[in-house]
């Protein structure tokens, strides 16, 4: 897959008539009316194409968001150099907040931008994989073995990268890091009482509202909450002689 950023929908060498739809108005629209990128989710628009004569796609993509950010800092740029002029915007504001990927696969547009948006840890899975790992060292003789331990290694990386995605949803790396949350976790250990079962050994509130974010414990149920003011007084009328039929 590769990316272009900074180019336009309309950009890229691609068939109208080898649309898939996917992006743009039916197949038959008018003549002369521009094919207009699609919404989709969070403010951000797409556009799909085949390329023709090649088993490629065209994804691009446009984020409102990203859009309006990226002008902002093009005109703080040009207010410093002093380089500002009319033409020079309207010729780079039609690129703020796009990209284009060109992707020999046929997939859903939704697919294609999570995977380019999760680039940066897919780097850090296999930078982890190759390092911590120690994917260039082996310590068995045999092929079969070798297979097994890096089948191995490998889980290893998937089930810590779902773990800190755990903890990152659950806001525990803000105030701790990696390594503080696990020691932590470690401590947490059942032990067996008599007459009770099994039991979760004393640890530190903090520690038990950790596990609790992590949806290891139950969390405490919240008092119900008071009605705003005091208890309604009975007047000195009805104190003194009960019901007063009016």
């Amino acid at each position: 897959m590769a990316a272009s950023p900074g180019e336009g929908p309309s950009h890229g060498k691609a068939s109208p008539r080898q649309s898939r739809g996917t992006g743009g108005p039916p197949r038959h629209a008018p003549p002369g009316r521009p094919r207009c990128p699609r919404p989709w989710f969070e403010g951000v628009t797409f556009r799909k194409e085949k390329c023709s004569g090649k088993p490629k796609w065209l994804y691009a993509f446009r984020d409102a968001a990203k859009a309006a950010l990226e002008e902002q800092e093009w005109l703080r740029r040009a207010r410093e150099k002093r380089n500002y002029t009319c033409e020079t915007f309207l010729a780079k504001q039609g690129s703020f907040g796009t990209i284009v990927l060109e992707c020999d696969l046929d997939l859903p547009p939704e697919t294609v931008y999570r995977a380019y948006a999760s680039r940066w840890e897919i780097g850090i899975v296999m930078r982890y994989y190759k390092n911590a790992c120690q994917f260039d060292d082996t310590r068995v003789q045999d092929d079969y073995s070798l297979l097994g331990s890096e089948f191995c290694d490998f889980l290893a990386t998937v089930v810590t990268f779902r773990i800190i995605k755990a903890f990152d949803a659950a806001r525990l790396l803000e105030k701790r890091n990696y390594g503080r949350v696990m020691a932590i976790l470690r401590r947490a250990k059942m032990a067996r009482m008599e007459g009770e079962g099994w039991q979760l050994i004393r640890m530190a509130p903090s520690h038990m509202e950790i596990l609790q974010e992590l949806g290891l414990l139950p969390k405490p149920e919240e008092p119900p909450k008071r009605k705003r003011g005091g208890p309604r007084k009975k007047s000195t009328i009805v104190q003194r002689f009960g019901k007063v039929l009016i």
